[in-house]
This record gives structure tokens, C-alpha cells and sequence, in this order.
């Protein structure tokens, strides 16, 4: 519609008519322009050759009638807002009119007045909206395909992207453990020409030796930071925590550090504080934490080099904190952000030939974060540095509380947590306590907790909905099936599960730890 114009065609076979409407038209402030044709023939053409801002048409012409009058000039006005003249005030008419396509009708005896100009407007701001709508429902049906076509695409890299992620996480894992076998023989030989069993040797072949079965060590350790990651990446790396002694976790260690530190020329002292705490972990997973967080501080540690291993006692909250403390040239603090990256190693000064992928203070991190603890640091530039660890005690309530700590801090915050019991009613022997628990353990997916609150009865705590518990529990079942057709040594006893209950993790940490006391009692706090 030009701005003060409205052009109007005006579909009329009666000149008295005509001249009413038109005459009602005139007498507006605003400026309409009239074309009249007296059939729909006539009326079609002048759309064709004209563009108009309304067609006003009555119902009857002499070469058209009724609602055909109004569908033959709906397919040739395109968006044009049409009103009906009609002489009959007949409101299922009137409807009809409507669903043909027609904006509004007239009666013709009621045009006095500004009806007429009034319903030219109201059809024309109506038609403007509908377009209006139309062109964003366009626009979104537009969108819609072009958000199926690129979902459709994405989910195809998606297939891809899952296809070669899983491809090479297996050649990870087939590459490291190929590499496995013939490091195992090297260490063997090494050792045995080592030792003198198939031969003498000299101090500098057994220093050479030396040094070949620490670097045998190390590339060894670089395979287990690499068969972590692929696990740890795939949501494949569990954990089996039990109750454990630290100064039998690092004594068990010692001589192998011991060995690198002599290698290196280090000074290597291991200090621990006497009765440390029993603390809840899986020791193989605090082993390789100790022995990447040495290697660290052997690699970047001063000339002459010290480096220290030592544990000591937290009561508040009850836990035990291991450290590593070296001499070397300290880290910035803009560099403190980084030494936790994967596949990022500082740059210093010091040479060292045991430069690996700069995946173990990476691993030592996630590794120490699920045995519910944290990795601190703690250094100063010329003077040293301190990489130290927690692991909690034995305590079943703070390893339960710090287990609902980690669930939330990993956006785990709409999640449940259930409990479910699986106990013996028959009395048992050490030995099939300790079958079932390596069993039960076995079970284990990477979230899910263990605790062994006697010799006959286990508490699972499972991130799982009640509704799907059965399906571990079925898979239970089955597992303990299979185990006794394959055990040669009698079959594991018979075992009841049962659910104890199921809360949400998010605002419900203080009700799940209570009913955690309540069912292990007095142990819960103080065992």
C-alpha cells in the first residue's frame, strides 16, 4: 500500500452501487484510487496488468456467481485482501465467504457511514499480518529443514567422529600392550646379565646395565600412562578401593625408585609419619600416582639433585597426605596451569633423556580424584617444589561423604544415588569372604562405591535410578553364574541383594549420609 493511497479495485455490475462505494470512498482524508470492472473478467485482467491494495467485488457479477466469484479472484489476486458485497445478511454465508478467501464481507445495505473505509483498513492491516506470519513460518520451516539437514550431518561426523575415536583408543591399547611383552624380556635379560647368572660383569657394565633397566622402567611407565588415558578418556577406568596401609603402598615401591635414584645420581630419602591412618584407595592407582609424581621431581630436580617421598597425618578432615618434594628451579606462577595439561611439559633448563608424553602429572591428577582426594602444589622459584596428594582414611561416612562431593562437582546434580545390600545368610570361611569380595569388586562399573560391612554383607552405593537397579541386580546373577561353572575350587556362596533406598545426590547429601550411618552403625564413623 503507497503511503496515502490506497488502490482499490472495485469487481461491480450495478452503477448505483458503484457510485455509493465510491462516493463513501472520497469522503475519506485518505486518498483512494479506483479502478471498476463490471465482470470477473474484466476484473482478473486489470489484476494481471496492475498491482492494488484491496479488491472490494460483489458476490454476483453477470459472468460469475456466489462463492465462485470469490475462489477465481482468491488464485488471481496472489496476497491481495479481498471484501465480498453482498446483498444477503446471512451468517453462514458470511463463513463460507471467509473459508473461500475472502478477508471480510459487506452487506450492502449497511455501507453507510465509514464501513466501507473501515473494513478496507481492517483487511488490509489483517492481510499485512497474515503475510507477515507466513513469511516467518517460511522462514522457520526454512530453518527446520536446514537444522535437519546439518543435524542430519552432524550426527553422521558424530558416527564418525565415535567410529574413529573407539579406532584409536584400540590401537592405543593394542600398541601398548604389544609393546608390554618385549619390554618384559628386555627387563628380564637386563636383570639376569645384570646380576652375574650368565656371566661376571664389571662396575661399569653393571652401571650401564643399571641405567638400561631404569630406562626399561620408565618406557614401561610410559605405556601405563598411555593405556590410563585410553581408559580414562572411554570411561573404561575403575577403581578397586579397599582399606590400605600408605607406608605398604610406598614400601612396596621403594626399591624401584630407589633403583632410578641411584641411576640419576638423586638424592632420595622417603620420610613417613608413624601410625599413619589405614586409608581407603586402590592401591595400584596410588602406586602409579607416587611413581609419576617422583619421576616428575627426579627429571626437573637441582644439581645434586634431592628429591624426598614422605606421608604424614591430617585429622581434620581425616585423611593422609602424600608428598613429593624436589630442589629444583621452582615453576612460575603463569606456568602453575599448565602442569596438569595433557601433552604439556615445561620447558627448564635441566636435560634429562627420560622425556616422556606429559601424561603423568595429568593421570597422577584424575588418578588421585577417583580415590576421593586432591592434588595440591606448592613451590617457590630457585628453592623447589611440592606436589602433594589426600587420601582419606578408612572412615566409611568420609569416604561416603567425599564420594557425594565428587558426584556433584562432576555435574552429576540430577542424578540419584541408591543403596542396595548383598549379603550371605550362611556363615562363611576367610577365604570366601575374600572370594566374594574381589567378586563384588569385579562388579563394580566406574561410579559405583563398595563397602564390606562384615564378613557375610556388602553395601553398594550405585548411581542408578530404582526403576533400573534390577538390571544390576539380574547382571549380579548372571555373573555369579558364570563364575562358579568356571571356578575349580568350589563355587562362591549364594548371596541376596536388596535395595535399602534411593535418593537424589543433589539436595539430599545429609539425609543419604544418614541412612549410610544407619545401616553400618558405629563402624561408619569410627572404623
Amino acid at each position: 500500500m503507497n503511503e496515502g493511497t490506497v488502490k482499490v479495485l472495485l469487481l461491480e455490475d450495478d452503477v448505483d452501487d458503484y457510485r455509493l462505494v465510491a462516493k463513501r470512498l472520497r469522503q475519506e482524508r485518505c486518498y483512494f484510487s479506483i479502478d471498476w470492472a463490471e465482470t470477473l473478467q474484466a476484473a482478473i485482467e486489470r489484476l494481471s496488468r496492475h498491482s492494488y491494495d484491496i479488491v472490494l467485488a460483489d458476490l454476483s457479477v453477470p459472468d460469475s456467481f456466489g462463492l465462485d466469484t470469490v475462489s477465481s479472484l482468491r488464485k488471481r489476486s496472489g496476497r491481495t485482501p479481498i471484501i465480498i458485497l453482498t446483498s444477503l445478511d446471512d451468517d453462514t454465508l458470511g463463513s463460507d465467504i471467509l473459508t473461500a478467501g475472502a478477508q471480510d464481507y459487506l452487506v450492502k445495505g449497511e455501507l453507510g457511514g465509514r464501513a466501507v473505509p473501515r473494513a478496507i483498513h481492517n483487511a488490509i492491516q489483517r492481510q499485512q499480518s497474515l503475510t507477515e506470519i507466513n513469511n516467518l513460518l517460511a522462514e522457520v520451516n526454512a530453518s527446520r529443514e536446514l537444522l535437519a539437514e546439518q543435524t542430519q550431518l552432524l550426527e553422521s561426523k558424530n558416527r564418525r567422529l565415535r567410529k574413529l575415536y573407539k579406532t584409536a583408543h584400540r590401537f592405543v591399547d593394542n600398541v601398548s600392550h604389544e609393546f608390554r611383552t618385549p619390554l618384559t624380556v628386555v627387563k628380564d635379560y637386563v636383570t639376569l646379565v645384570r646380576d652375574g647368572l650368565v656371566g661376571d660383569v664389571n662396575d661399569e657394565q653393571r652401571r650401564m646395565l643399571d641405567i638400561a633397566g631404569v630406562r626399561a622402567d620408565e618406557l614401561n611407565n610410559m605405556v601405563d600412562d598411555m593405556l590410563d588415558i585410553s581408559k580414562l578418556e572411554s570411561g573404561l577406568l575403575g577403581a578397586w578401593r579397599r582399606n590400605c596401609h600408605v607406608s605398604d603402598i610406598i614400601h612396596s615401591v621403594r626399591p624401584v625408585l630407589e633403583a632410578k635414584a641411584k641411576v640419576k645420581d638423586i638424592e632420595f630419602h622417603i620420610s613417613l609419619d608413624e601410625d599413619l591412618p589405614q586409608v581407603y584407595c586402590d592401591q595400584d592407582k596410588v602406586i602409579r600416582v607416587i611413581i609419576n609424581l617422583v619421576t616428575n621431581a627426579m627429571k626437573f630436580c637441582g644439581e645434586p639433585g634431592s628429591v624426598q617421598l614422605w606421608a604424614q597425618q591430617n585429622d581434620s578432615p581425616p585423611e593422609v597426605v602424600v608428598g613429593v618434594t624436589d630442589n629444583g628451579p621452582g615453576i612460575g606462577e603463569e606456568r602453575l596451569s599448565e602442569i596438569f595439561k595433557r601433552f604439556k611439559q615445561l620447558e627448564t633448563n635441566f636435560k634429562d633423556s627420560g622425556k616422556g608424553f606429559g601424561l603423568g602429572l595429568s593421570i597422577a591428577k584424575e588418578l588421585v580424584d577417583l580415590n576421593f582426594g586432591e592434588m595440591h602444589v606448592e613451590t617457590e622459584l630457585e628453592r623447589g617444589s611440592t606436589f602433594s596428594f589426600t587420601l582419606p582414611a578408612a572412615r566409611p561416612v568420609e569416604v561416603m561423604r567425599r564420594y557425594l562431593e565428587r558426584a556433584a562437582r562432576l555435574g552429576h546434580d540430577s542424578t540419584v544415588v541408591s543403596f542396595v545390600s548383598a549379603c550371605v545368610h550362611d556363615s562363611v570361611c576367610e577365604s570366601a569372604s575374600e572370594d566374594l569380595n574381589a567378586f563384588f569388586n569385579y562388579l563394580l562399573r566406574r561410579n559405583d562405591l563398595l563397602f564390606q560391612r562384615d564378613s557375610h554383607c556388602w553395601l553398594y552405593i550405585v548411581p542408578t535410578p530404582r526403576l533400573e537397579l534390577n538390571r544390576f541386580v539380574a547382571r549380579a546373577g548372571r555373573e555369579w553364574q558364570k563364575t562358579n561353572r568356571n571356578r575349580p575350587f568350589g563355587k562362591l556362596p549364594k548371596f541376596e541383594m536388596q535395595v535399602e533406598g534411593t535418593w537424589a545426590i543433589a539436595d539430599q547429601h545429609e539425609v543419604i549420609l544418614d541412612q549410610f550411618c544407619h545401616l553400618f552403625g558405629k563402624e561408619a564413623v569410627h572404623a
